[in-house]
């Protein structure tokens, strides 16, 4: 009975999300302009995605490993999966992330580990997508605008910061000091124990390559998604403007100010391939189609999460 309960939990939880989703969108618009929309193109996007999410468990499995936390293949898929689904509707894009730590913990007691490894396996998902950005920037001079350069020189800035904490010990040694010296205890050592955690990877030079290459692949099906939606309504923008804008979207739509991005991200969307010449509904549409590709491509890990057995014991039976 109590498994039973469990699964009905999990159940109106998964739906309650979807059913959010669909009621924040502005369907009349949307229907208009997708009334010529290839369905063909759209089927080639959700694959895209799901070979995003497949080439992102393997690149979240390669950081977890040398963290000594060894899962079998089948079950981290089921937790990326997991953690993809509700990124897509929590507020900033990072619900998922934490309860692919929580279960984590859940599985092998090892949450402070967990929590750098998925922390870094985010961050270099964002940074590799930056780095895409700018060089695909570099060779658009047309776009070379104030509205566009501060921005993404903010990106980079922001990110290099974070890279400095993690692989830098000098630098973060100054940080862990300064939170030791005016942050509460428990806020203190949480920092420094992240901090030791990111260490590891300081000389996991093959590993660090490796992931590398992953996340290249990763962040280049998940910008080809949107490119692939755009073919679908008939769009001829240049995929080096996908490049430049997509990663810029994605640091808008994370801001906690709405449930999945939704609306920032059509909006945005709207504004930056406005200036390439994309009508405005078009560009919506566009963005609300990728988003909605991501949505079904990691619906099987709304059905995991529903399905699987929710107790620790259970976990680790498995594990």
């Amino acid at each position: 009975m109590k498994h039973f309960l469990g699964i009905l939990l999990k159940g109106a939880v998964t739906f309650g999300l979807v059913a959010l989703f669909l009621t924040q969108v502005d369907w009349q618009e949307i229907l208009i302009t997708a009334q010529t929309v290839q369905m063909a193109y759209l089927f080639l996007a959700v694959l895209m995605f799901v070979l995003s999410n497949l080439l992102g468990a393997v690149q979240w499995r390669a950081l977890l490993g040398l963290q000594d936390i060894v899962l079998p293949f089948r079950q981290v898929v089921t937790l990326y999966f997991v953690g993809v689904f509700f990124n897509n509707f929590m507020v900033g894009n990072v619900g998922g992330d934490a309860i692919r730590v929580y279960d984590l913990n859940r599985l092998t007691g090892r949450g402070i580990s967990g929590f750098a490894a998925t922390f870094l396996d985010r961050f270099i998902g964002l940074f590799i997508l930056s780095c895409l950005s700018v060089l695909a920037f570099s060779f658009s001079p047309q776009l070379w605008q104030s509205a566009l350069i501060l921005p993404i020189l903010g990106l980079g800035a922001g990110l290099c910061a974070v890279l400095c904490f993690g692989f830098s010990g000098r630098l973060s040694d100054v940080l862990v000091r300064l939170c030791r010296r005016f942050l509460p205890d428990k806020i203190s050592s949480f920092v420094s124990d992240i901090r030791d955690c990111f260490q590891m990877y300081r000389r996991a030079y093959g590993v660090l390559v490796r992931v590398g290459l992953l996340a290249c692949c990763v962040q280049l099906s998940r910008v080809g998604v949107y490119f692939t939606v755009g073919l679908a309504l008939g769009q001829s923008v240049s995929f080096v403007h996908y490049l430049t804008f997509i990663p810029l979207i994605a640091i808008v739509a994370a801001v906690p100010i709405s449930f999945g991005g939704i609306g920032v991200r059509e909006n945005m969307g709207a504004w930056l391939f406005g200036q390439v010449g994309m009508e405005p509904a078009v560009a919506l549409t566009m963005m609300f189609f990728g988003y909605l590709a991501g949505i079904v491509a990691s619906l099987m890990g709304g059905i995991m999460f529903v399905a699987r057995r929710s107790s620790a014991s259970a976990g680790r039976e498995a594990v």
